[in-house]
Formats: C-alpha cells, sequence, structure tokens
C-alpha cells in the first residue's frame, strides 16, 4: 500500500523525537503490535519516506569550531559547482539552494577552515557574492504533523490514494497514482532509456 495514514504520520513523528524508541514502545503509543510497528517502518523504508536514522549531536559540548551560516550569491549558471564543491565539505552539514541563484550552508568552521574554503575549495568565478554570520541559536524541530501526509505521483504529482502502481525499474521505485500516468510515465522512460 502507498497510501500514508494518520498512524504512519504518528509513528514517523514519535521516529523523529527519538529513533532509538522500541517498537513495543511505539506500537503502545499508536495501537499496534511491536511486529505490526516493524512491518509499517519496512514499508515506509522501501517507499524511501524514512532514508535512515542519525544521531542529533549538541555541537557546542565538542571542538568542532564556530557555528556559521553561509550565504552565497552565486554566477548564473554556477549553482550547481557551488553545491557538489560544498557537499565535498566534511564541515557542512546542511546545504540549501534557492530558485534565485541563492545558496546557503550552515556548517562548523574555524577561521583557518573558512578562509581555506574560499581561497582553495570554491571557485570565484562561479561567486557573485557571499557572507558568514556566526550563529548563536538555532532551533532544529522536524515535524510530521499534517494528516494529509501523502505519496505524490511521479508523473503528475497528485497524492496517491490507495494503492496506487509500483514501477520497478533497474535503477529505482517509482510510485503513481493511476493507470493513465503509469503509461505516460512508460512511454517517457522508454525514450529516455532508448535515447541513452
Amino acid at each position: 500500500m502507498v497510501e500514508l495514514d494518520q498512524t504512519d504520520t504518528d509513528i514517523l513523528q514519535l521516529l523523529m523525537d527519538d529513533a532509538r524508541r522500541s517498537y513495543t514502545d511505539i506500537g503502545e503509543q499508536v495501537g499496534l503490535s511491536a511486529p505490526s510497528v516493524s512491518n509499517r517502518i519496512t514499508q515506509l523504508k522501501e517507499l524511501g519516506v524514512i532514508n535512515g536514522f542519525t544521531v542529533n549531536i549538541d555541537r557546542s559540548m565538542l571542538a568542532t569550531g564556530d557555528d556559521i551560516l553561509i550565504e552565497i550569491e552565486a554566477q548564473p549558471g554556477s549553482e550547481e559547482a557551488i553545491v557538489e564543491s560544498l557537499s565535498n565539505v566534511d564541515a557542512v552539514e546542511c546545504i540549501l539552494q534557492a530558485v534565485d541563484m541563492r545558496i546557503s550552508a550552515h556548517a562548523y568552521m574555524n577561521d583557518r577552515e573558512i578562509q581555506h574554503l574560499f581561497s582553495e575549495i570554491l571557485d570565484d568565478q562561479h561567486i557573485q557574492s557571499y557572507e558568514i554570520r556566526k550563529i548563536v541559536n538555532s532551533v532544529w524541530k522536524p515535524q510530521i504533523n499534517r494528516s494529509d501526509l501523502a505519496i505524490e505521483c511521479i508523473e503528475c504529482g497528485k497524492p496517491i490514494h490507495g494503492d496506487g502502481i509500483t514501477l520497478e525499474t533497474e535503477e529505482q521505485q517509482y510510485y503513481l497514482c493511476c493507470p493513465s500516468c503509469e503509461s505516460l510515465f512508460r512511454d517517457r522512460y522508454d525514450e529516455l532509456k532508448s535515447g541513452v
């Protein structure tokens, strides 16, 4: 089944609050048995809704450099090169690319590392301007409170209700809402594949 229900939303929120929570504990909170919770989580992984489980570290407890926000205005057409360069820097934790050629990155770096980033790693021909700000406080509070949480059809973008259609290729699985979208997607996929 592709459609997500309120129980899936509740499970996701509980995992976001504490990913080490036991299936028994989750089951008690959502009214399911531990094996049912396990099945739901496996399904959410297979759908690609859950990509993995991580640890949220309090960086202020570690000597990892200053907490900074890097804001870059890219030269037209240089956005991808900047994002790729930033993604290869271990100290960069998050990269946000906007539609207006602006790229923001959250990192933990000291002054020497920042200088190295802009003198050795990033190509100044790709950058129109940049600003670096030290962060004094940040709040990270991911939420899934929407009751209309749904997997979107890869072809039309509408929410998939019920089982939908799962199309598996050599590379990955795709989810579609109806036979019409499946047909359109298959045609486009076959064209792209034959063009390669």
